[in-house]
């Protein structure tokens, strides 16, 4: 640890958060993960890997296509442990069923679970063999219920003896992936001791200290300074020295001319005039930190980019965070700031600019300047304390010269004003070349460079010990698994807590969808190759009862796990006028935004190759003209922008924890009570007049 770093630490000092949802970073993050990169050529082992992250993750398809491209690969041979051959099989099966309501599987589920069921036929006992056929005991309790219409409790009792002897891991994943399907066979009792797991779990882990940092930019390290030196060439020096010649000229014409007068008086006016140049220079440059500072160059201020118009609004908003609530002590703090906030953006943009950083990366170090700054005020620690003493000095310095040449020019004209005229002119045409020439910059740069780089030094090990600080706070930032096992158990809960608001028990549901929507306000982020995350979201709960759907909408504090704003409604079967799924996509090949419509298998597989998804919305109309609408983001902003300006295309981005309710929602506003007469029938239920009815007002 360097000196410097051992004086900040011993000294102590604050470290900016983001707790309580507030912000340092940008709207959108992308987090450089490399969890679920796959490439061309990868072995099968690295596939099924990467597929068991998507599953943590909660992107069931993707892992489901990279396991059967592993198996396919020859992943399990005759020369495979049965170990591995019953894991395959397990986390295939789990990748088919996950987040999948049971009415929504078709033939090509059902094939994909009877070849992982082949697959693993022979295997050893052990836990993922136990695992699988637990989930296949649940899906045979299902399927006989199809059958029969009535649940064989022998079965049920089975497979609850079975879903109990499991690890606490493998039960985990099955609660996560299979709660639409375990809704059907666990009735009121289990799954009371379902919530309280869900309810533990969705506060676990540390999730209200921890959920913020996932959405903060991985930390830019800090630049060194740049200590830039004059451009001294050719036509400088020859201004250097054309108006060394005439400024020197014009000084002894001016003080033979004062001489002629009075000896005595040449002498005491140019001591005067000396010593005001002489404090001029020692004390002058230092408030001209544009011109002289070898940090802040004067230079053409470039055109503004979304780089610097970022720079600048964080300095804004960071600076604006720590003014002070009195309205007699802001306008002290504008002007205080205002100096620091101009040379700290403009530094800011000039070291990060080239190479740019990532949108919001160096956001921690502008917070760390306006928190420091704001501490030193609140002390009164002045940011250049010989800065009251400087002013004071410098303007006796002026005053002095400026003194000292009026005199003297009033005893130069007395004796002659027509040489007094040409010496002040070869003085104005010296000093305008040897200002031109930046002469004086390229003096005081070379006088103060050694103590410039040590300052530039001990700037790098403060900035280099926050930046420390600063990764050792984001240390333990959730993965990505982590934030997608929250908002499955938070689903569960919130699907729990609708179903009290309408006194709704699990054998009175015949299924249930659960759609969280990110809301415009929230801060959002993602892992490369992962599904965007927000610190707010907007939850919709529908609840398909005999008489028709109870729906609740809640929105939900991510980093808290606090629900409000609850809005409840419900409305039967037959008052669905219509529901269609639209997604707005964006074509790679000429960048042409447009809406896509894909309906067919045919033109979803033509869709999936020229566009890409940027949203899909879900819209639900009831006959009473009432419609409810809900949009699933898929790419934020920032990553699009970065693909469009590198005109790559990214992968095909997944939706699995919508794609079972979506469908689930679209196949009972297509099919209205038919579907409900089928699903009555497969599930043994009573008649429709038998049952409470919503009124048609609804």
């Amino acid at each position: 640890m360097s000196p410097a770093q051992e004086r900040r630490r011993s000294r102590g000092r604050t470290v900016n958060t983001a707790a309580d949802n507030s912000r340092i970073g940008i709207q959108g993050t992308v987090i450089g993960d490399v969890r679920y990169e796959i490439k061309d050529g990868d072995p099968p082992e690295k596939r099924f890997a990467v597929a068991k992250r998507h599953l943590a993750g909660k992107m069931p398809p993707k892992a489901r296509q990279l396991i059967e491209e592993a198996v396919q690969e020859e992943l399990v041979t005759s020369d495979s442990t049965g170990s591995l051959v019953n894991e395959v099989a397990y986390y295939w099966t789990i990748a088919v069923l996950s987040d999948q309501p049971f009415e929504v599987l078709e033939r090509e589920e059902f094939e994909a679970l009877d070849q992982a069921r082949w697959l693993c036929r022979n295997g050893p006992a052990d836990e993922w063999r136990d695992a699988h056929r637990a989930v296949t005991g649940l899906i045979g309790c299902l399927q006989g219920q199809e059958r029969t219409g009535t649940f064989d409790s022998g079965a049920i009792d089975a497979f609850r003896s079975a879903f109990d002897r499991l690890p606490d891991a493998r039960r985990s994943e099955i609660h996560r992936h299979l709660n639409p399907i375990l809704s059907n066979v666990l009735r009121d009792q289990r799954e009371d001791d379902l919530l309280q797991i869900a309810r533990t779990q969705r506060t676990a882990d540390d999730r209200e200290k921890r959920v913020w940092k996932f959405f903060e930019p991985d930390p830019e390290p800090p630049r060194p300074k740049v200590l830039r030196q004059t451009e001294f060439g050719p036509f400088e020096w020859a201004a250097a020295v054309c108006g060394t010649v005439l400024g020197a000229g014009g000084l002894a014409l001016a003080f033979t001319l004062v001489t002629s007068g009075s000896a005595d008086t040449a002498v005491i006016t140019g001591g005067v005039v000396a010593a005001g140049a002489w404090i001029l220079l020692l004390w002058g440059p230092g408030q001209l930190p544009a011109r002289y500072s070898a940090r802040y160059p004067r230079r053409p201020r470039p055109a503004p980019t979304g780089f610097s118009t970022h720079v600048e609004r964080t300095v804004r908003q960071q600076f604006d965070k720590y003014a002070p609530t009195s309205a007699a002590q802001r306008p002290r703090w504008t002007v205080a700031t205002m100096r620091a906030r101009t040379l700290l953006a403009q530094e800011i943009v000039d070291l990060y600019a080239e190479p740019e950083v990532s949108p919001g990366a160096i956001d921690w170090l502008i917070a760390w300047y306006a928190e420091n700054f704001a501490r030193r005020w609140a002390a009164h620690e002045p940011e250049d304390p010989d800065r009251r003493l400087r002013l004071p000095i410098l303007a006796v310095g002026l005053g002095t010269f400026v003194g000292g040449w009026y005199y003297a020019l009033a005893e130069m004209i007395k004796v002659q004003k027509t040489v007094a005229f040409v010496a002040l002119l070869w003085l104005a045409a010296g000093a305008v070349l040897l200002a031109w020439s930046r002469v004086d910059v390229h003096l005081a740069r070379r006088h103060d460079a050694a103590a410039d780089r040590a300052e530039a030094e001990w700037i790098l090990d403060e900035e280099t010990f926050a930046h420390e600080e600063r990764v050792d706070l984001l240390a333990d930032r959730p993965d990505d698994d982590e934030m997608a096992q929250w908002l499955d158990y938070d689903k569960i809960y919130l699907k729990t807590l609708a179903m009290n608001q309408y006194g709704l028990a699990s054998r009175d549901l015949i299924t249930h969808a659960v759609l969280p929507e990110g809301t415009e306000a929230a801060r959002r982020s993602r892992v490369k190759g992962g599904q965007p995350r927000f610190s707010s979201y907007v939850v919709w709960v529908f609840l398909l009862t005999v008489s028709g759907v109870r729906q609740v909408r809640m929105h939900l504090d991510f980093p808290t796990g606090v629900v409000s704003d609850q809005q409840r409604m419900a409305f039967r079967y037959d008052a669905i006028a219509s529901a269609q799924v639209e997604e707005t996509g964006i074509r790679f090949d000429d960048g042409r935004r447009e809406v896509v419509l894909p309906r067919t298998d045919e033109e979803k597989d033509r869709v999936r190759r020229s566009a890409v998804p940027i949203y899909r919305e879900f819209r639900l109309a009831l006959v009473n003209q009432h419609t409810i609408g809900i949009t699933v983001d898929t790419f934020d902003p920032v990553l699009l922008e970065q693909l469009l300006e590198e005109q790559q295309s990214p992968p095909s981005p997944d939706l699995a924890d919508l794609t079972g309710a979506l469908s689930l929602l679209e196949m009972v506003a297509a099919d209205g009570r038919k579907w409900l007469e089928q699903t009555r029938v497969r599930r043994g239920y009573k008649p429709l007049d038998t049952e409470p009815d919503i009124p048609a007002s609804a």
